[in-house]
Parts: C-alpha cells; sequence; structure tokens
C-alpha cells in the first residue's frame, strides 16, 4: 500500500478493516420465504377454531372463564413471539451490517421468553378445560385429576426454571446477542444444548399427554357412534402436531453450532423460528379445535355425511331430569340421548351455566359437553 503524494505516512500500513458486513446466504433467504408462506397461514387458520371458541362462550351467553382467558393470552403472546422473530427473515439474499445483525439477534432472543410464556399459557388453558368441562365417565379413573394437575405444575416449573436460564447464563446479558461486549462470560455451548433438550423432552411429553388424555380417559368410554369419535379423535389429536414442530425443533437446535464456519447459522436459526412459531400457532388451533366439531357435523350433514343417527339432531350435549319431567340442556335428541347413557351413571358437568343452573335433586348426564 503506497502512501498518498505529500504525506507524512512512516511505519508499516495500518490493518486492513474487518469485514463490515455479514452476508445472508441464499439457503438462509428461501428458508425465510418457507417461515413465511408456512406461519402465515397457519395464523389464519389459527383464528378459526379460537373465533369459533370465542364465539361459543360469549354468544348466546357469557360463559368465559379462566381457561378461555389464559387461551387468548396464550394467542397473543405467540402473536408477539413471531413479530419479534420477523426482522431476522430476510426472503432476498443481502448484507447485514453488524449493528443490524446485533439487533435482530436480540429480538429473536428475547422472543424466547416469550415463546416460553405462550406454551405454558396455551397447555393450562388445556389442562383446566379438560378438568371443568370434559371428566371421564367413569368414577374408577382415578388418575385423571392428579396427572392434570401434575402436568400444570411441571409445566410452570419448567417456565420458570427456562425464564432464569434465558436471563442469567451470559454477563452481562447483552453478550447473549452481541458479540463485541466486553468482559463478556457465558456458558458453553454445551450446556445450553443439554438445556434445550430437558426442556423440549418435557414439551414433547406434555403435548402428547394434553393430546391423548380425552381421547383414553373419555372416548374409550362413550357411547356414540364411530364415525362421530372419529372426528372428535381428529379434534382433540390436532395437538400432536405440535409435539412434532417441537421434536423438529429439538433437531435443529441439536445440529446449532454458531462457531463452526462450514454451516449456515443464519440459515439455522431461521429454520428453528419456523418450527417456534408452527409449534405456537399449532397448539392454539388443538386447544381450540374442538368448537369446530358442531360446524364441522353440520357441515358433513349439508353433503349428505352423517356422523350418527338420524335422530342424533345436533348431537346430545347433556339433559337434567327431575322427577319425570326432561328438561333440554341445548338443541338435541333427549330421549335418544337418555338410552343411549342410561340413568345409572351421574356425571357432574362444570359449572352452573353449562348444567342449566339446576337446583338440588338434579342429574346431569354428559356426553362430550366440551364441545358444545
Amino acid at each position: 500500500m503506497e502512501p498518498p503524494p505529500n504525506s507524512t505516512f512512516t511505519g508499516p500500513p495500518p490493518p486492513m478493516p474487518t469485514v463490515p458486513f455479514i452476508p445472508i446466504s441464499p439457503r438462509a433467504a428461501f428458508l425465510a420465504r418457507v417461515h413465511f408462506g408456512v406461519t402465515v397461514p397457519l395464523l389464519a387458520l389459527t383464528l378459526i377454531p379460537f373465533s369459533a371458541r370465542l364465539y361459543i362462550r360469549t354468544w348466546p351467553q357469557w360463559r368465559v372463564s379462566w381457561d378461555d382467558l389464559l387461551i387468548a393470552l396464550g394467542f397473543v403472546t405467540s402473536i408477539s413471539s413471531f413479530a419479534l422473530l420477523a426482522p431476522e427473515m430476510h426472503t432476498a439474499p443481502t448484507l447485514l451490517t453488524f449493528t443490524d445483525m446485533t439487533y435482530q439477534i436480540k429480538l429473536a432472543y428475547l422472543s424466547v421468553p416469550l415463546w416460553n410464556l405462550a406454551m405454558t399459557l396455551i397447555k393450562t388453558s388445556v389442562a383446566l378445560t379438560l378438568l371443568a368441562r370434559f371428566h371421564p365417565l367413569s368414577t374408577t379413573t382415578v388418575w385423571w385429576r392428579p396427572v392434570l394437575l401434575a402436568t400444570i405444575a411441571i409445566q410452570l416449573v419448567y417456565m420458570a426454571a427456562n425464564t432464569i436460564w434465558t436471563f442469567t447464563k451470559c454477563r452481562p446479558l447483552a453478550a447473549a446477542w452481541d458479540y463485541s461486549a466486553p468482559g463478556a462470560t457465558c456458558l458453553t455451548l454445551q450446556t445450553d444444548l443439554i438445556v434445550t433438550s430437558i426442556g423440549s423432552a418435557v414439551n414433547i411429553s406434555t403435548d402428547v399427554l394434553l393430546s391423548l388424555a380425552p381421547m383414553v380417559a373419555v372416548l374409550s368410554r362413550l357411547r356414540r357412534p364411530r364415525r362421530e369419535k372419529v372426528l372428535v379423535c381428529f379434534l382433540t389429536g390436532v395437538g400432536l402436531l405440535a409435539s412434532g414442530a417441537s421434536l423438529a425443533k429439538a433437531v435443529m437446535v441439536g445440529k446449532w453450532a454458531p462457531d463452526d464456519l462450514t454451516q449456515d447459522s443464519w440459515a439455522n436459526a431461521v429454520s428453528i423460528g419456523t418450527w417456534t412459531v408452527a409449534e405456537m400457532f399449532i397448539a392454539v388451533f388443538g386447544a381450540c379445535s374442538p368448537s369446530l366439531k358442531g360446524p364441522v357435523e353440520r357441515g358433513l350433514g349439508r353433503c349428505g355425511i352423517l356422523l350418527g343417527s338420524k335422530n342424533d339432531g345436533e348431537g346430545v350435549d347433556f339433559v337434567r331430569v327431575r322427577g319425570e319431567r326432561i328438561e333440554r340442556g341445548s338443541s338435541a335428541s333427549i330421549e335418544e340421548g337418555i338410552g343411549e347413557m342410561g340413568r345409572s351413571r351421574p356425571v357432574r358437568f362444570g359449572g352452573g351455566e353449562e348444567d342449566g343452573l339446576g337446583g338440588k335433586g338434579d342429574v346431569v348426564y354428559t356426553v362430550v359437553g366440551y364441545f358444545s
């Protein structure tokens, strides 16, 4: 490097500046387009059962309870986490300045505790729903309530532990996203992967439990037509897809190696973000999808496909028996409902608003009241 004319340059030339730009590869740009192509339609689809649930719980009678409030908060938190991940999704190859990269990594990092909070709210909502409005049709199912309460406790403990870990593994906290922070110390990547693997195991196991519990405890004892049981299993089993998303994310996190220059770390981060958002939205969809049972049955009925017998009407919800008088708890074929369930096993169903505000001496019979 030659000094410019008339300069006082002496000594060796100054070092060349480091590269001020971070490239976004074509692969990372492609995965970002996949991210929006998957998550935006999934968000639109999730709004359908979520809106149906809000409608059912607020009209024609206000029946909103804690599980409805928690699922609403969980959905809002999921959208917030999705929004924080959006800035790192570059749909075309480009060059980022170090400042822009640091800012986008910061937003993505802060989306992690929001994801954690969202999944806790969603799963707690599902567990409360099962506790309040989806009782097993047998008093011998002694594991139902303890298992659901234990699931809530495990999820709350994991949320607290994961939040503490997220905000304490680096000192100062900014070192988690600012690689130029002076005097920064962070725990090793191997430790982070172990903690993440434990969290993935908790998420997958609770997803599976909350999806399969209604099928094992209730549907196996429910005397309803087989085609209707298939529909109910499909709706309650949607949450298993969230387990699949969580498993796929765990695999991607296991491959995470930001110090390996042979890997496209930005592309891997985009894939992890896609599976994270998909997990949250699918969980909300699964929690609210039972509200679609009535519309789906009516839609299939208009196409000539009946899930039950011709006399089922719109499906039995519950009935109230007072002496010799039978009162309707919802639009249904009450006589057939009594015949199918029998009068030998009374089952408490939800609170006063669900059981028709019956007085003393009333007996409430339930047929999957959760789907009302």
